[in-house]
């Protein structure tokens, strides 16, 4: 592979930082720490772009998992997160408090069904991956290694659960699953997941919890 020598300036704790990287055989001088370091960079999610699926009747009962779930994301750095909600919306901001509670910013949605809502954001979602989290998710490993699976699998939706019946957990989608999802009601995991599935197109990880 072809290189280009280049000369740039770093803060000398940056560069300590780099150099902790370097371990003879991943990483193994200070120019390959800094490329390694550069494309997980340029590979790594739009930390913006999550939604939280928290409608429906039983919406209240997941209140306090959906407030962990805020925590954990604002830990992994993620900066803002749309709240899907349904007729239980006032009732679920109230409990759920506000950007203050969590360090992150919060963004209330409705729409028609799961797929409904997804199209409300076809156009701030339409050309990186987003993440959608069922509120019932917890946690087990950190945002980025997720990603790194659902990305080697090349598949459209990949699925993070630990109850294959009902396939709740977190999803890493790609912008192309809009081509897919209709105008007006439509939901995930009836309507949409089962024609990835037929496709070839949808991975399900059920052991990393």
């Amino acid at each position: 592979m072809e290189r280009e020598r280049i000369t740039i300036s770093i803060k000398k704790d940056v560069l300590k930082n780099v150099d902790k990287t370097i371990d003879g055989t991943n990483i193994r001088n200070r120019s390959h720490a800094i490329e390694s370091l550069i494309i997980k960079s340029l590979d790594s999610i739009n930390l913006n772009n999550v939604v939280i699926m928290l409608g429906g009747q039983e919406a209240l009962k997941y209140v306090n998992n959906t407030s962990e779930i805020l925590l954990a994301l604002q830990k992994f750095g993620i900066e803002k997160v749309y709240i899907a909600v349904g007729f239980l919306s006032e009732k679920i901001k109230q409990k759920i408090g506000n950007d203050e509670d969590y360090g992150i910013k919060i963004e209330y949605i409705e729409g028609e069904g799961s797929g409904g809502v997804l199209n409300k954001l076809k156009n701030k979602f339409k050309k990186d991956t987003f993440i959608v989290i069922e509120p019932e998710y917890t946690f087990d490993k950190p945002i980025e290694d997720l990603y790194q699976i659902h990305r080697n699998s090349k598949s459209t939706v990949t699925i993070f659960t630990n109850n294959l019946d009902d396939m709740n957990g977190l999803y890493f989608i790609e912008p192309t699953i809009f081509g897919q999802i209709p105008s007006g009601f439509s939901m995930l995991k009836d309507d949409i997941f089962p024609k990835l599935a037929q496709k070839g197109e949808l991975l399900v990880s059920p052991d990393l919890q």
